[in-house]
């Protein structure tokens, strides 16, 4: 006859608190906001030269909206 013990260990796994299922709810939203904010601030500085030159006019899909030929004298 097995007997079970009166108090068992009940085995939750959390750092500081937070549980994978608690962190696995926010980090969607905070890449989603992240990734707003960061091209907000892209386009905020987008008259910057130095953004412009090696940022802006790297982007593989829209360089070329930024890409201006300079004038030859």
């Amino acid at each position: 006859m097995a007997v079970n013990p009166p108090i068992s260990p009940k085995f939750r796994t959390n750092v500081a608190g937070y549980s994978a299922e608690s962190v696995r709810r926010w980090v969607g939203s905070g890449t989603r906001w992240g990734a707003f904010a960061g091209i907000a601030a892209l386009f905020v500085v987008s008259q910057v030269p130095i953004v412009k030159r090696s940022i802006l006019q790297n982007a593989p899909v829209l360089g070329w909206y930024w890409k201006v030929e300079e004038e030859k004298k």
